[in-house]
């Protein structure tokens, strides 16, 4: 996987004028940081980083799977599909786009038959080969990746609020090494 692939998101968002979450500057609504000492080591819960990670992506995914629901999506997967197939203009295949997000492609026919059913993709013929669809965000689709967008970044720094925006940077850059590195492994 290419940097400018696991970028894809952003693109989107940009390419649609969407505002988009920083990780370096606060957004008006983020409160001042409260200063609290972290929890004392020797815990097993606070020195497991595979338990941290995973309530710090639950705790995420939670309020990201609402945003998406209240925009009448699924969760968030809805999203992440809308998102990357209409950010950039490429033709992606399904398989293509289930391997880019990491999605089964057994799970992802149900989700663009649904997001078809509703009117936010259609499925194209690939210029490529006949026999292939490419699903192709919808105006309503399109509108659909704006307003999750929005929710989205008022609701990562609803959650990211406590944390002064050099440490979020911080955090939002050791994120980007540790899922650059999993992308290199595989």
């Amino acid at each position: 996987m290419t940097r400018d692939r696991l970028t894809q998101d952003d693109c989107a968002l940009d390419y649609l004028g969407a505002p988009s979450y920083s990780c370096a500057v606060p957004a008006s609504s983020d409160r001042p940081a409260k200063p609290t000492a972290p929890p004392a080591t020797g815990s097993q819960a606070v020195d497991d980083l595979t338990w941290l990670a995973y309530r710090a992506a639950g705790a995420l995914g939670e309020a990201f799977n609402k945003v998406s629901r209240d925009a009448g999506l699924a969760d968030l997967r809805d999203w992440l599909v809308l998102a990357l197939i209409s950010g950039d203009g490429a033709q992606r295949t399904q398989l293509e786009i289930a391997t880019h997000l990491g999605i089964d492609k057994s799970t992802l026919v149900p989700l663009l038959d649904r997001l078809e059913r509703d009117g936010l993709i259609i499925r194209a013929t690939s210029e490529r080969d006949r026999r292939v669809r490419i699903p192709q965000a919808t105006p309503a689709g399109l509108k659909v990746v704006k307003e999750v967008a929005i929710a989205r970044d008022a609701a990562i720094n609803d959650r990211l609020a406590a944390i002064p925006p050099a440490e979020r940077a911080s955090f939002h850059a050791t994120l980007w090494r540790i899922v650059e590195g999993a992308a290199t492994q595989q």
